[in-house]
């Protein structure tokens, strides 16, 4: 049970994290794009933290081997990038070179998210949903 809540946090992560990053690049000119990406964001990170937490509970219940996978060990990295790119993001308005952390914010995001995709669909492979 605590997979499948695990499987469902984590792919309605990925589309909150889709739609803000959609946000941001496609509607910048809006005057509500950045709360919106921030909230969105914000929202995926924290999914995507409570998607990690039942897999975790998942395998100390079932006494079962930590990252023992390319899924688990891609899923960590993705949710800890994920996590300081969020930081980067909202450092970025009180930072003295602006300019460099926003494209550090921008380029965490790109890898982190990449991340996400892989980890979701070896999840994917593993359920054998794919």
């Amino acid at each position: 049970m605590l997979i499948l809540i695990h499987m469902l946090l984590m792919i309605t992560a990925a589309i909150c994290l889709i739609a803000g990053i959609t946000i941001a690049i496609f509607l910048r000119k809006k005057s509500y794009w950045l709360k919106t990406h921030k909230n969105l964001n914000s929202v995926g990170f924290f999914l995507l933290l409570s998607g990690g937490i039942m897999a975790f509970v998942n395998i100390l219940s079932n006494d079962s081997t930590h990252f023992s996978g390319l899924h688990q060990l891609i899923g960590l990295g993705a949710l800890i990038l994920t996590f300081i790119t969020l930081l980067l993001g909202f450092y970025s308005f009180k930072a003295a070179n602006k300019i460099a952390v926003r494209a550090a914010h921008r380029w965490l995001g790109r890898i982190s998210f990449s991340l996400i995709l892989t980890a979701l669909i070896l999840g994917l492979m593993l359920a054998g949903i794919i």
